[in-house]
C-alpha cells in the first residue's frame, strides 16, 4: 500500500452538508466528525468529485469511452456497456459493478480518507492566526511540539514581538512566543509560509469550541421562477467552513493487488485532484464556494 498525505487549502468558504434540516441556529449545518463535532471533508466527497473530474481529464478518445462507460452505468445499471469496466480508464482505477449475469465487479485501487481539519484561521486584534492543536501537529508527522497544559494560555510563533496576550475570536488568553514546527512538506508550497508565521498552539479542548464560533453563517432565500423575486416564507441559513481553513486527508493506493496500475492511476488522480479542486470541492459551488488548493505529498 503506497500513501501520500493530501493537504487541501480553502480558497474559498466550503459547505458539505449533513444531508439535512435541523432546528436551531442554523438549518443547513455541515458535516462533522461524530466523535470530535469539527467539520471535516469526507472521502465520499473527495472520491467522488475526483472520479468526476478524472474523465474531462482524459485524452479526447479515452473521454468518449469513459463518459460512455459512466452513461450506461447511470441509465442502464450497465446492462448495456460499451466494454468491459477493467477496459475502462477510470472505472479500473476507482471501482465497478457490472449489472448482468455476466458483469464482474472490483474494488477501487484509490482511497480516499477523511480529511481534517489541521490549521484553522481566527480573527484576532492583530491579524488572523492559524489555530491547532499538539494531538494536530502530531498526527501530521511534526516533532518538538511546545506542550499546551493550560487551556486559558496559548503559544504563538515566535515571530516578531508579540503581544503578551492575544484574543481568538471572543476570547482573550496569555500568549508565549515559541517556535511552533508545521509539517515540513508545506514549507515550500504557495501560502503556507504565511500561515506558518501565524500559527498558534491552543488546548486540545478549546480548539472545537473556537473552530465552531468562528464558521460562517449565510442567508438566502429561495426564489420565485415566476416572478424572478424571492418566495415568502423561504429564507434560510447554512454554515461554511470559511476561507483559509487547511485540511490533512490522505490517499492509498493499493499497488500490491494492482502493481502495474500504481503509475498511471497516481497520475490520473492528480491530473482529476487538480481539476476538482478547481471547480469546487462541496455544494454551492455556483455561488463561489468549494475551490481548494491541493497538494499531494510524495509526488
Amino acid at each position: 500500500m503506497k500513501s501520500h498525505p493530501l493537504y487541501l487549502f480553502a480558497l474559498d468558504p466550503t459547505h458539505i452538508g449533513a444531508g439535512g434540516y435541523r432546528l436551531g441556529r442554523v438549518d443547513n449545518t455541515i458535516l462533522r466528525d461524530a466523535a470530535t463535532g469539527l467539520p471535516k471533508l469526507p472521502g465520499s466527497s473527495i472520491n467522488g468529485a475526483i472520479r468526476a473530474a478524472s474523465i474531462y481529464s482524459l485524452p479526447d478518445s479515452e473521454r468518449e469511452q469513459a463518459m460512455q462507460y459512466a452513461r450506461d452505468t447511470l441509465h442502464n445499471q450497465n446492462k448495456q456497456r460499451p466494454h468491459p469496466g477493467a477496459n475502462d480508464p477510470v472505472a479500473r482505477v476507482f471501482g465497478y459493478a457490472e449489472g448482468d449475469g455476466d458483469g464482474k465487479s472490483r474494488i477501487g485501487l484509490v482511497s480516499f480518507r477523511d480529511a481534517e481539519i489541521l490549521a484553522f484561521p481566527v480573527p484576532t486584534m492583530a491579524g488572523p492566526r492559524w489555530i491547532t492543536t499538539p494531538a494536530l501537529l502530531d498526527a501530521a508527522g511534526c516533532a518538538d511540539i511546545p506542550p499546551i497544559n493550560d487551556p486559558t494560555k496559548i503559544v504563538i510563533q515566535s515571530v516578531g514581538t508579540p503581544p503578551p496576550q492575544i484574543n481568538l475570536g471572543w476570547i482573550l488568553l496569555d500568549a508565549t512566543p515559541k517556535p511552533i514546527p508545521f509539517p515540513e512538506f508545506l514549507n515550500d508550497q504557495p501560502g503556507m509560509a504565511h500561515i506558518r508565521a501565524n500559527l498558534a498552539l491552543v488546548h486540545d479542548s478549546l480548539f472545537p469550541s473556537l473552530v465552531n464560533a468562528n464558521l460562517e453563517t449565510r442567508t438566502s432565500v429561495s426564489i420565485d421562477f415566476e416572478t424572478g423575486a424571492g418566495a415568502d416564507g423561504l429564507l434560510f441559513t447554512y454554515e461554511a467552513a470559511p476561507r483559509g481553513a487547511l485540511y490533512r486527508g490522505q490517499v492509498d493506493f493499493d499497488d500490491q493487488r494492482f502493481p502495474e496500475l500504481y503509475v498511471g492511476s497516481l497520475a490520473l488522480v492528480q491530473k482529476g485532484l487538480a481539476l476538482a479542486c478547481q471547480l469546487g470541492l462541496g455544494a454551492m459551488t455556483t455561488r463561489g464556494f468549494g475551490r481548494m488548493q491541493p497538494m499531494l505529498q510524495g509526488v
